[in-house]
């Protein structure tokens, strides 16, 4: 070592070893997007035929009255 040099600091040799608080946070922020997207794609369908089923029925939602108070 020369006298220009800094001496080593082995405590925290690497600072990115723990994840930052705002890397956590858009991990988490893109999870529940995903679970939120997951969700729309698998229950679309079903709500879909669901409704389709009701419409050929005769039980349009868009023919029904809205009753007031």
């Amino acid at each position: 070592m020369t006298r220009f040099e800094k001496p080593a600091n082995f405590e925290n040799a690497d600072p990115h070893i723990e994840p930052q608080a705002h890397t956590i946070k858009t991990l988490a922020l893109l999870a529940a997007l995903l679970a939120y997207a997951a969700g729309f794609a698998i229950l679309y369908p079903i709500v879909a035929n669901s409704v389709a089923e009701s419409v050929s029925e005769g039980n349009d939602p868009a023919l029904l009255q809205f009753v007031g108070p």
